[in-house]
């Protein structure tokens, strides 16, 4: 019995070690996304945004940011759908008009912005990416401006969102510079 004991003290020795390697890991993680987001106009959302991705846990700052960016074309795609649904519902002009040309402008996002942040990013050019970003926070509020007069936008916290998010991938960006 004490022979096999002394046979296990190695391995619980190893074990020991090789868990708090794997919590040190996190940890650093865990740093790595508070200090990228402290840079960011909103740190919160920034951090909350990065963590609810399991890809955060195993990559680097560069895959921290490309998280960022997926995030925005997830939300822009999402709240697409939103507006689509929205306009087949909507029976005013007052309401359609503003719908049809908030998805034009979040097409203009999800085909063009997106993918060259990732390339931009990917290929080591921030400044486009960054930029990318920006216009991406611009047609959020571009979309919000859209509605006017009695109709109130049914997509301000949506829109307060994407100008967010994408403002936080514009700052994460920059990083890179």
């Amino acid at each position: 019995m004490l022979s096999n004991l002394k046979n296990s003290v190695p391995l619980l020795f190893f074990c020991t070690v090789a868990l708090t390697a794997i919590g040190a890991n996190v940890h650093a993680r865990s740093d790595l996304i508070h200090v990228l987001c402290q840079g960011t106009p909103n740190q919160h959302l920034c951090e909350s945004s990065l963590r609810s991705d399991p890809r955060s846990s195993t990559t680097d700052a560069k895959g921290l940011i490309l998280i960022a960016v997926d995030v925005v074309k997830s939300k822009f795609s999402d709240s697409l759908r939103f507006m689509n649904e929205l306009a087949k519902q909507a029976r005013q002009p007052e309401i359609v008009r503003p719908l049809k040309e908030c998805a034009r402008l979040f097409r203009v996002v999800l085909e063009a912005n997106v993918g060259v942040a990732v390339n931009a990013v990917n290929l080591g050019d921030p400044k486009f990416g960054e930029q990318a970003m920006i216009d991406s926070a611009n047609e959020a509020k571009a979309c919000e401006r859209q509605f006017s007069g009695r109709f109130r936008s049914p997509l301000t916290e949506r829109t307060n969102y994407l100008d967010g998010i994408s403002n936080v991938a514009a700052a994460l960006i920059k990083t890179l510079e």
